[in-house]
């Protein structure tokens, strides 16, 4: 396992500082969250890619964080793809979507999936289902990948910590669910399942040591990556303390 960071935790800021910043705690690896309010988004000139490619300075850049939705037909799959090509990312990360039964919404959002990967096929870009929205548990990402006859070299999984605790699987079950889909872990942690306000990992109440003890247990060697989501929380612990609490707990498992 190696450790990385998401950019949702910073906001905007320009990925020469990102690079600064994960350097100065010994972070290789990085997930860029693509968004118009972010550095790295679909709208990117050819000659913006590049820049952000030397931005980067060397980073490994382990996936592009998407909103893409499974429910939503997947669109704008097509552009997402180019802008991982052109930034050397090798997986993007889509949404299932929805909310409610995920039984209700397995078609469509599995239909949705087997369309996407076989828009990917050849391009060496893996396509990541998070464990969130409707589908919140390592199950119900479990059956979608399954549901879509995607194989593991094509489609996987990310396991979002704080998702399928919250929603009561147990961490056992879910690294049970996802097996051989695993792809990603993400670590974050917040006071309790209503209380989501963003804080240093290890200061709450995610059982992300768990996650990630079992993780390595099933042979997990692929990125764990910090989402701290202070986009969406302005009163979200600093993201330099984040991190250094991250790695704390990475080094530690």
């Amino acid at each position: 396992m190696f450790l990385g960071v998401s950019t949702l935790g910073c906001p905007g800021l320009p990925l020469d500082r990102v690079a600064r910043m994960l350097r100065r705690h010994e972070v290789g690896a990085v997930e860029l969250r693509c968004a118009e309010d972010e550095p790295v988004h679909t709208g990117l000139s050819s000659a913006g890619r590049r820049a952000a490619r030397t931005a980067l300075d060397g980073l490994r850049v382990v996936g592009l964080a998407t909103y893409v939705r499974l429910t939503d037909g997947a669109a704008g799959l097509a552009e997402h793809l180019d802008l991982a090509y052109d930034l050397g990312a090798p997986a993007l990360r889509l949404m299932p979507g929805g909310d409610g039964d995920p039984a209700v919404l397995l078609g469509p959002a599995s239909a949705a999936l087997a369309a996407a990967v076989a828009m990917a096929k050849g391009s060496g870009v893996c396509l990541l289902v998070e464990t969130h929205d409707a589908f919140p548990c390592g199950a119900d990402v479990r059956r979608l990948l399954e549901t879509s006859g995607a194989d593991g070299s094509e489609a996987g999984a990310v396991w979002d910590a704080l998702h399928p605790w919250r929603a009561g699987e147990s961490p056992v079950r879910t690294a049970v669910e996802l097996g051989p889909w695993l792809a990603e872990v993400q670590v974050k942690d917040v006071a309790s399942p209503a209380d989501r306000r963003p804080l240093v990992p290890g200061a709450g109440t995610v059982p992300n040591a768990e996650v990630l003890t079992l993780a390595r247990a099933a042979g997990f060697t692929g990125p764990v990556v910090l989402e701290h989501e202070a986009r969406w929380y302005p009163d979200a612990a600093p993201i330099d303390d984040a991190i250094a609490g991250a790695r704390r707990l990475f080094d530690r498992v």
